[in-house]
């Protein structure tokens, strides 16, 4: 009878040893290999990309030169256009100046988050799942995006840094904690942690955790700015940093692959108004309808940090290509999650690298067909709201169709060139890149209520 149970125990667990000491190695070994091997790549990759200057690159370095000459008497001045925490961080980075040139530093401080960002998203992966496999890939995911390869790596970029706190406080969020702070944080960072707003709202609706925290926002700021008041800036120069951001550019989009790509023609004045309008609303809905909904999980809280974080830049008007950035890093956490989102997550580093073009080389026609691809993204995200669909299928004719096109319309841009080269070539790939995005996103839902049905 014994030996019976232990034969029918081993059936039902193929992997179970007498042993446990020695499952854990094979366990581990193949994700530890491959989280050090992309470790490394990455680490590689942005070495070789160290001194790969944009038009920006004379500003961070200036900013970095006044931070190494004046040490921490610097801080009475505004000798950056960020808010005061960046300003330590160009301390903090100049006390290493030994170790390289200038950009190359200022890049080293977007690696640094760079790396938090991966560990935060393995760690999410990590405690929903517990595969080591799944986390390790996560990690190298995100350590190696093209997207955060371009925008820290090629740009020397922050946007890493308003992302590490945005992820902590959607991994809080996920684990029943309280992550008002870290998204305060977040805000204090960079004003774009304001995308996730409408989900930490929401969060703190649902979870009836007392509208005081709010307070957190104001507050993070006040904190981070004492150093720079003790040293003699302003006040006025303090909380003035967002509101001089604002009126730096006067366009509707600043290469954002969103909503206004189609609204080219529009007063600047209206688009501006309209799209505060339409953003507000719908991250108040969105709010509502997270504090509402009965849906639970890891997996939801992190979809609907996703909706929020794509919405809000898809909605809002003056957007960089860049700020798209966190969704892109949530996705990727989501796609690990559950497969059926892995589409999100490509479509999203294409569009994203797409729009990353228009800065880098001027390939503007780039931007028509990933505003589309994000439109795609945006309304399916929307759709699996209301619709909480399981499983996953590989659809291989639409990733091939999905390879090919995409592949077809970086290879047109790329010879084409920069400018407004409108030819019927162009329309013919990227309308095909869009459709096969559509047909991608549309097949794995089909086969995920497919999945559904059969568990039902």
């Amino acid at each position: 009878m014994i030996k019976d149970t232990i034969e029918i125990g081993a059936l039902r667990d193929p992997y179970h040893r007498a042993n446990p000491d020695e499952t854990l190695p094979e366990r581990w070994r193949t994700p530890i290999a491959i989280a050090i091997g992309c470790g490394l790549l990455g680490i590689v990759l942005r070495y070789l990309a160290r001194e790969h200057a944009t038009a920006d690159a004379a500003e961070y370095i200036t900013w970095y030169t006044f931070a190494r000459d004046h040490g921490i008497g610097g801080l009475a001045e505004a000798f950056t256009n960020y808010t005061p925490f960046y300003s330590y961080l160009l301390l903090i980075a100049a006390r290493f100046d030994w170790l390289g040139q200038p950009l190359s530093l200022v890049k080293m401080i977007s690696a640094i988050f760079e790396v938090g960002c991966a560990v935060v998203v393995a760690r999410m992966v990590w405690r929903v799942t517990s595969v080591p496999l799944r986390a390790s890939l996560a990690f190298c995911a995100v350590w190696l995006a093209p997207t955060v390869l371009f925008n820290g790596a090629m740009w020397g970029q922050a946007d890493s840094i308003w992302a590490f706190f945005a992820l902590i406080s959607v991994a809080m969020f996920m684990r029943d904690r309280n992550g008002v702070v870290p998204f305060a944080v977040a805000c204090s960072v960079k004003a774009q942690g304001v995308f996730l707003g409408p989900f930490v709202l929401g969060m703190i609706l649902r979870r009836r955790i007392h509208l005081t925290w709010l307070a957190a926002i104001p507050a993070a700021y006040a904190v981070l700015a004492i150093p720079v008041l003790v040293a003699g800036r302003s006040l006025v120069s303090v909380l003035g940093v967002y509101l001089d951001q604002a009126h730096t550019f006067h366009r509707l989009t600043m290469n954002a692959a969103n909503v206004w790509v189609f609204a080219g023609g529009t007063p600047y004045a209206v688009g501006v108004a309209a799209g505060l309008v339409l953003a507000a609303a719908s991250g108040l809905a969105l709010s509502i309808f997270i504090a509402q909904s009965k849906r639970t999980g890891p997996e939801f809280i992190l979809l609907v940090a996703c909706v929020s974080l794509v919405l809000m830049p898809y909605l809002l008007p003056k957007m960089h290509e860049r700020y798209f950035y966190a969704f892109e890093l949530a996705s990727i956490a989501l796609a690990c999650l559950n497969l059926r989102y892995l589409p999100f997550a490509v479509i999203a580093q294409v569009d994203g690298v797409l729009s990353y073009l228009a800065f880098e080389s001027g390939i503007v026609m780039g931007l028509l067909p990933a505003a589309l691809c994000n439109t795609v993204l945006v309304f399916y995200l929307v759709l699996d709201l209301r619709h909480g669909e399981i499983g996953s299928r590989f659809a291989r004719f639409a990733w091939l169709g999905f390879a090919a096109s995409t592949a077809g319309l970086f290879s047109y841009l790329l010879f084409a060139g920069p400018g407004l080269n409108v030819s019927l070539a162009y329309m013919l790939v990227a309308g095909l890149a869009t459709a096969m995005t559509l047909l991608l996103v549309k097949e794995t839902r089909c086969a995920s209520a497919d999945a559904l049905a059969a568990s039902r």
